[in-house]
């Protein structure tokens, strides 16, 4: 009986061992075995070209109870982090420029001599914020997980690396196989308040390769109130880094 029993706690603590010496698995994968930052290289893909410069056209429309539409229509290059938003209408804000830097923010009004500084957090048009119509780099602003998924989605959650980042956290619904296109999007304050909800409602090919072409976003919190984002004429484009600053904007 001694014996029976020894041999069961030399069992014991055999199993216990090798279940500790097991390694977690610390890398969320999907079914076809992509892991969330190859997810969040691919989310980004459908709003740019990696590191390569890139220029498109965006035309912001808002709708809200009672209310015209409203409308603005920009040019937007891209270079890695940095960003330049060219106002192409309404004709009242004709030559506006917004520079981005990283994080930094900047708007140019012609027939001023001054440079001002903005939030990239600050609305635009609509649901659409100064950041929302720049160039899309949550590779670079964003730690991720993969939460849950269904049948027919993954759930990826976003987590700012920086305090000065527009969006705290956003959580990506995204098809769960290949191409892994978005279906929606929901961004989050520090405190944790819902801002806003995006649905990707159109895709076009560009060059062979498949971009966001119609957006929709809207207000939680205000039923009615919702803005469409239609993009176009992306291409790549060989753009100067002397370019991205607040004196070169000035000349544009």
């Amino acid at each position: 009986m001694k014996s029976f029993l020894i041999t069961c706690f030399l069992f014991t603590v055999s199993l216990s061992h090798s279940a500790m010496s097991q390694p977690k698995d610390t890398s969320t994968q999907t079914k076809d075995s992509m892991t969330v930052t190859e997810l969040i290289n691919i989310i980004d893909s459908y709003r740019g070209f990696g590191s390569q410069g890139f220029s498109f056209d965006v035309t912001n429309v808002s709708y809200k109870a009672n209310r015209e539409p409203r409308q603005n229509k920009l040019r937007v290059d891209v270079k890695q982090n940095d960003s330049i938003i060219k106002f192409l209408s309404p004709a009242r804000q004709q030559g506006r420029v917004l520079l981005k830097q990283q994080n930094n923010m900047w708007l140019y009004i012609p027939g001023t001599r001054n440079v001002i500084r903005i939030s990239p957090a600050q609305r635009l048009l609509g649901e659409a914020s100064n950041a929302d119509v720049t160039g899309s780099n949550f590779s670079s602003d964003y730690t991720g997980e993969i939460i849950e998924g269904t049948n027919s989605d993954i759930q990826v959650l976003l987590t700012a690396k920086e305090n000065n980042t527009s969006y705290h956290k956003v959580k990506f619904w995204l098809q769960n196989k290949a191409p892994y296109q978005p279906i929606k999007s929901e961004y989050f304050s520090r405190s944790g308040k819902r801002l806003k909800i995006a649905q990707y409602k159109e895709f076009k090919e560009v060059n062979g390769v498949v971009k966001v072409h119609k957006m929709l976003l809207s207000d939680p919190l205000i039923a009615g109130s919702y803005t469409w984002m239609l993009f176009d004429n992306y291409h790549l484009n060989e753009l100067p880094s002397a370019l991205f600053n607040k004196e070169a904007i000035t000349n544009l």
